[in-house]
């Protein structure tokens, strides 16, 4: 009896040792990737040069059809760090396009992502010695909010095209 006490608090010293020591080796560090929540679609598009609309995608996809374009051709992104404290419009978003889509005029179809009531060039594209440069755009929402702003920021940043996305405080009222 006392040999069967003494291999049960053995196990179980051993089972709590294994438990807070934990089992995997110490030199190999486990890298856990968050996606917020990302639809398939999405992560594909952060990870991938592709524009077209999620419907399109899934048939690109079933096709055989869908083109794996790296997205390490495109420039740094630049991430708006702002809050809904900060003064700016309640319905435009300032975007500046990555170089690599310079030849590429957007339009509302374009942003299938967020709900644009209106798309407006600000100029870019091609520098007069044929160069590629930024384009940037205007958009406006369909429902105005800051918070929708954000929201549509925080998506097209998803996007390859986007290389910035920020509200625009330029016609924000002062306070």
């Amino acid at each position: 009896m006392k040999k069967r006490k003494l291999f049960t608090i053995f196990g179980l010293l051993f089972a709590a040792m294994l438990l807070f020591a934990g089992c995997a080796p110490a030199e190999k560090e486990v890298v856990l990737i968050e996606y917020d929540g990302l639809s398939a679609y999405e992560i594909f598009c952060k990870n991938y040069i592709y524009i077209e609309s999620e419907e399109q995608w899934i048939n690109d996809l079933v096709d055989g059809t869908l083109q794996r374009i790296d997205n390490s051709v495109l420039e740094e992104k630049l991430i708006w760090n702002g809050s809904i404290e900060d003064k700016f419009t309640d319905d435009k978003i300032l975007l500046t396009i990555d170089k690599y889509f310079c030849d590429k005029t957007f339009t509302v179809e374009d942003f299938h992502m967020i709900d644009v009531a209106e798309v407006k060039s600000l100029g870019g594209g091609r520098l007069p010695d044929g160069s590629p440069a930024n384009q940037m755009y205007t958009l406006t929402l369909k429902e105005p909010g800051k918070v929708n702003v954000i929201k549509a920021i925080r998506k097209l940043e998803i996007f390859a095209f986007t290389k910035c996305a920020a509200p625009n405080g330029l016609d924000a009222a002062d306070s």
